[in-house]
């Protein structure tokens, strides 16, 4: 009666799926694994399953280590995927179309699906954490939303901010 509850941290989708099949988590750290730049494979197999055993999510690196918000560096690494540059390039110019920025835009998305009951920003300054904070009372046009859709930039059935 001593632990009310336990949970684990990971950086990829597998161990919290192992765990979910060998054990009974309340909440996992999900880091690098949700954003804006890669998601499809949360979508499909970790949310789902979290949902399934009612395991809340708290992401972790929504900003992919600042690369959404201009940082050079992608999940710690300065080795960026191919084509994570340009997709980047994309959204930028599709929250300058919408008059919204994008550190803004990641954040949210972050913080729409229903599995998710937190998400850790992190910042390197404390500029960062007033604008973190910020981005989340500004509201991004819906139209962002379908237009990243419709552009591919997103799959289709990630959740967005209402």
């Amino acid at each position: 009666g001593l632990i009310k509850g336990w949970g684990l941290g990971v950086n990829t989708i597998e161990p919290l799926l192992d765990t979910l099949d060998a054990s009974d988590p309340d909440i996992s750290l999900l880091a690098t694994q949700y954003s804006l730049l890669k998601h499809e494979d949360a979508l499909t197999h970790a949310f789902p399953a979290c949902e399934k055993r009612n395991v809340s999510l708290v992401l972790g690196a929504p900003l992919n280590s600042g690369y959404l918000a201009g940082n050079q560096y992608y999940n710690y690494s300065t080795d960026v995927p191919e084509g994570i540059r340009e997709k980047r390039e994309r959204y930028r110019e599709l929250a300058r179309a919408h008059d919204t920025d994008l550190r803004t835009a990641a954040l949210q998305f972050c913080n729409a699906p229903s599995v998710v009951a937190s998400v850790l920003h992190g910042a390197s300054k404390p500029g960062h954490v007033r604008e973190n904070v910020a981005s989340l009372s500004v509201r991004v046009p819906p139209e962002f939303w379908a237009a990243a859709k419709q552009q591919g930039l997103m799959a289709e059935n990630a959740p967005t901010p209402t």
